[in-house]
């Protein structure tokens, strides 16, 4: 018959061992969580803007502190610099949550800055400003607008679609480039009367630093 010490391993690790060992884990994983850094987060709502419109930022820190300084930094699509720059300040109020009102006029990169610690980056999108005016019977006039108004938009192409009611679809009437400097152009284009039509700018011509942009709706 085997020792009664080889018949169970462990054996001769006795509970006093046991609890150290344990004591020294827990103490570990609490001396990692005291040294991780305190965060501060960031969202957007909505993530996706028209042309002008004002968007929420919001988030929290970690310290749950009303009237805590957090910095909103950006870094807009375009710019000759990689670095962020700072927009925007806001203050948390009880429990650490924070939020401000911003409007994006361009693909951006944003984070927040609390304590000199940034969060996590976030991307929000703009769409550019597209008009459609009737001029005429057949005359039209376009124009689209962006950060530095339009001039980014010169010989870009636009769309002029109609609404089919019986499929429900959008289709191209015409293509048309914006050939004014300032992002417009005038052109003639045959629809039939009591057409429900719009004007835009694809995704294929607006990126990388904007989305597709759509103008309201127009009827003929």
């Amino acid at each position: 018959m085997l020792p009664r010490r080889l018949q169970q391993p462990g054996a001769d690790v006795s509970p006093m061992r046991r609890i150290a060992v344990a004591g020294a884990s827990a103490a570990a994983l609490a001396s990692a969580a005291a040294a991780a850094p305190e965060q501060v987060t960031i969202e957007a709502r909505p993530a996706v803007t028209r042309w002008l419109q004002t968007m929420t930022l919001f988030g929290s820190v970690d310290s749950r502190r009303a009237e805590e300084i957090v910095t909103i930094q950006a870094r807009p699509c375009g710019s000759p610099s990689q670095s962020f720059t700072n927009v925007d300040t806001a203050r948390t109020s009880e429990g650490g949550s924070w939020s401000t009102e911003f409007r994006v006029l361009v693909n951006t990169t944003l984070r927040a800055v609390w304590n000199d610690r940034p969060s996590a980056q976030i991307t929000v999108r703009a769409r550019p400003g597209v008009s459609l005016r009737r001029r005429a019977a057949r005359r039209f006039d376009v124009s689209v607008q962006g950060q530095s108004g339009g001039a980014m938009f010169w010989r870009k192409r636009v769309l002029l679609q109609r609404l089919d009611r019986r499929l429900g679809t959008w289709a191209t009437v015409k293509k048309v480039v914006l050939t004014r400097s300032t992002g417009g152009v005038t052109f003639r284009a045959s629809v039939p009367k009591g057409s429900l039509v719009r004007a835009v700018l694809p995704l294929s011509e607006a990126r990388p630093c904007y989305l597709a942009g759509y103008s309201p709706l127009l009827r003929t």
